[in-house]
């Protein structure tokens, strides 16, 4: 199977592309809403860092997948648009 022929290989690539564009997406999402998240016990944050940093994979989706139940509150946006 010739990888990087037009055809089949090429679309491999193409589809392997967008794969890692969408799980990209995910780990930087769970990255940022991990820093900026206040969770129960004090240690919570660092350790949910540390696992989506260095256990990427299993990381991120453990954290988009429990993190909500550990947190503090949720974080709401209320925005106030009357002017005072």
């Amino acid at each position: 199977m010739n990888l990087i022929a037009p055809g089949e290989g090429l679309l491999f690539w193409q589809i392997s592309f967008l794969f890692c564009l969408i799980y990209l997406g995910f780990w930087a999402y769970a990255l940022f809403d991990a820093l900026r998240s206040e969770f129960r016990a004090a240690h919570s944050k660092l350790l949910w860092v540390l696992a989506i940093l260095f256990a990427p994979l299993i990381g991120t989706f453990l954290y988009l997948s429990m993190a909500r139940s550990i947190r503090k509150d949720k974080r709401n946006f209320n925005p106030s648009f009357s002017k005072k």
